[in-house]
């Protein structure tokens, strides 16, 4: 998938490159979208990487990277064997988060993908975020004059629904295994969004792709947990609908018989021969 090391460019943009392989697409040979989120992973982490800031690094001092948020606007599924040519850079912080954007372009210049995300900085022992300037400051952000990247990440609250009465549609159990977890030893993040789009019928992603997704990260989820995923609509009959507004949410089972709320979700769909 990660073709090259990364580069970045005198306005502290990162560029790198990435093949679709095979095992990225479905079964019609779309891209997957869980690939587009682990383009932003491998691509944001390459980046603190080049600057001395990878995972290990961080857990040296007693700090780890933590993603909460990820808006993201879809233009194209790629297929085998395309090559996806990507930049990230990081903003100035907003209140605890680091904001940085990732786009992605085929090899002509036209854009695939866009995507707005919030990173956090954990303290290791207090389970509390940091600070995030001095960080924000160490990795570098485009300067000020730099328009084409500097983008509005102020990213309005998302309820997801909350403030509406929707229709369940959809209940799935799934069950976290070894390979949702991380190096944090907590389920890593692409593992959510695949949960939820499992949870969705055959016949309806037979006929839609993801267009646009907004997903919070709310609490850390590990192997032992039991959780369920609720996919609602304000539509009872959304998964009929050519471009339907879905929403996500996955709880956790406690031990005492409560249940926490650890990540939300929306995805609004489009037909498969309209983002190809």
């Amino acid at each position: 998938m990660y073709d090259a090391l990364v580069t970045i460019d005198e306005q502290n943009v990162a560029h790198s490159t990435f093949t679709t392989y095979s095992y990225e697409t479905d079964c019609y040979t779309d891209a997957r979208l869980a690939f587009y989120f682990q383009i932003i992973q491998e691509a944001a982490g390459a980046h603190a990487a080049s600057r001395g800031y990878s995972l290990p690094e961080m857990n040296k001092e007693g700090k780890t990277w933590v993603i909460t948020r990820i808006r993201m606007e879809v233009f194209r599924y790629t297929h085998w064997p395309e090559v996806l040519k990507v930049e990230t850079w990081a903003q100035d912080p907003i209140r605890l988060h680091i904001p940085r954007v990732v786009r992605a372009f085929d090899t002509e210049g036209n854009l695939i993908f866009i995507a707005k995300t919030h990173w956090a900085i954990l303290d290791l022992e207090r389970n509390r975020p940091c600070r995030p300037k001095d960080m924000s400051f160490r990795i570098g952000i485009p300067p000020k004059d730099d328009s084409e990247h500097s983008l509005d990440m102020h990213l309005e609250n998302n309820h997801h629904g909350e403030d509406a009465d929707l229709h369940q549609l959809t209940v799935h159990s799934p069950r976290i295994t070894y390979l949702d977890t991380d190096r944090n030893q907590h389920v890593n993040n692409i593992s959510y969004l695949s949960w939820a789009l499992e949870s969705l019928p055959s016949s309806f992603r037979n006929r839609l792709k993801v267009a646009e997704v907004d997903v919070s990260y709310l609490r850390q989820t590990f192997l032992e947990d039991t959780i369920v995923v609720y996919t609602e609509s304000k539509d009872p009959d959304a998964l009929k609908k050519d471009e339907p507004l879905l929403h996500h949410r996955i709880i956790r089972k406690e031990t005492d018989g409560t249940e926490t709320l650890v990540w939300v979700g929306s995805t609004r769909w489009k037909a498969r021969e309209d983002l190809r």
